[in-house]
């Protein structure tokens, strides 16, 4: 099957291997939306005309348990896929629950397209559940300059959270709002009420080069900073 939304084509298939069940679904972040796509083989109803759904658990509805998770194609780590999505080993899910997990990862604003599918392993209701990732690019290098704190203190308590607080991180609006978040939570932590904005550097071309945590009190709103002399760059 394939649908079309705003130029851009997903494709989902239903896959069934010998004596394995397997289900897939893809979600795409389309601007500030999100496109979902699924197919599930046991339940034609979904297509065609209106007709009475069987009165049985659908696939979408049917609990299974996770008895371990994958991830392929990102930089993140197994570790920080499950803290972002909140799937761990022994958890009992459903469709709804994975599709919230991935819509999880995805709000994190590090990664680009978020899929997942789930496969039976030692029994029909034990799964492996496996997250494909695209990451969003290009990582850019982040600094945090806050009066009267220690960066590396704010590093180390970003890392002892999750390792995916790196000191790079893609400007889009969601991963920027994600760390701030965070980095305000560690000033709270500090009995300290700290409203955290940012600049983005550029260099003499005016293509961005850094992105700059700082308080929001001195700037009002995110913007751009310059490296060195040149060109005056764009406005985020």
């Amino acid at each position: 099957m394939t649908r079309e939304l705003a130029s851009e084509k997903i494709e989902a298939r239903a896959i069934a291997p010998r004596n394995r069940r397997l289900k897939r679904m893809f979600l795409k972040a389309i601007g500030r939306g999100l496109l979902l796509t699924s197919l599930f083989a046991q339940a034609p109803w979904l297509i065609g005309a209106p007709q009475t759904a069987p009165q049985t658990i659908s696939a979408a509805d049917e609990i299974v348990v996770i008895e371990r998770v994958k991830v392929s194609g990102s930089r993140l780590a197994l570790g920080s896929v499950q803290f972002l999505s909140g799937m761990r080993p022994g958890m009992k899910v459903n469709e709804a629950t994975v599709r919230k997990a991935a819509g999880r990862i995805a709000d994190s604003g590090l990664v680009k397209n978020v899929g997942y599918q789930y496969e039976s392993l030692s029994s029909p209701r034990s799964v492996e559940l496996e997250f494909t990732i695209t990451d969003e690019t290009p990582l850019l290098p982040a600094t945090i300059e806050i009066p009267d704190a220690d960066a590396e203190d704010v590093w180390a308590y970003l890392h002892g959270i999750d390792p995916v607080f790196t000191r790079e991180l893609p400007r889009t609006q969601k991963a920027i709002a994600f760390y701030v978040r965070y980095i305000e939570r560690f000033f709270a932590s500090q009995k300290r009420i700290v409203r955290v904005a940012t600049v983005i550097t550029a260099d003499e071309a005016g293509n961005a080069s850094g992105i700059v945590f700082v308080p929001a009190s001195l700037l009002g709103t995110p913007q751009f900073r310059k490296d060195s002399p040149g060109k005056n760059p764009a406005a985020h």
